[in-house]
């Protein structure tokens, strides 16, 4: 199945999955995220604002700065595919862009990719080897090319298929939190 096919059917699973099991799932992947020594030990996270039938990020948001972590997400650059992140102190800092995303307002100050301490990297599919396909932008691709951070990335256990047929240009997440694993990226070991 070629890329295009996978989001399409996993945006489906995304949209019918029962409420009551989307809360549930959720929470517990939220928690072993909490619970990781990757969040755990970071100071700096970077982290899209969830949307859609995206697995929640507000309150892995909500939770780090009360516990005085510092929040940066991504604002997107779609002339050069470039994301950019921002410093956050709440949510009232974002507003609505392009293609439904809550981004940054652009005035807020910017992180340095050496600053960031781990990144929640979004995506539709994963393998377990951590190659995601992610919304088809590469922008994640391109900005995890010389990160030199953790990485990591929010699943239900039915996102992480078989197989993802990496490109020359992907690059694996260190770990996949799902609602019944924590997977470490083979790719990286």
């Amino acid at each position: 199945m070629d890329k295009k096919s996978i989001r399409l059917q996993m945006q489906d699973q995304l949209k019918n999955l029962p409420e009551q099991k989307k809360i549930y799932y959720t929470e517990t992947i939220q928690r072993k995220i909490m619970a990781g020594s990757e969040w755990q030990q970071s100071e700096v996270i970077a982290i899209t604002i969830s949307r859609g039938s995206e697995i929640d990020t507000i309150a892995l948001i909500t939770a780090a700065l009360n516990q005085g972590k510092k929040i940066c997400v991504p604002r997107c650059e779609p002339a050069t595919k470039t994301l950019f992140f921002h410093y956050i102190t709440s949510l009232e800092d974002a507003k609505p862009s392009f293609y439904g995303l809550l981004e940054p307002k652009a005035h807020l100050p910017l992180a340095d990719k050496s600053e960031i301490d781990l990144v929640v990297v979004p995506g539709l599919a994963f393998s377990r080897s951590g190659y995601r396909i992610g919304f088809g932008g590469g922008y994640y691709d391109r900005f995890l090319k010389d990160y030199t951070g953790q990485s990591i990335s929010m699943a239900y256990s039915f996102q992480v298929i078989h197989e993802v047929f990496a490109e020359s240009f992907d690059i694996p997440v260190m770990k996949i939190f799902t609602e019944e694993e924590l997977i470490t990226g083979s790719a990286l070991l």
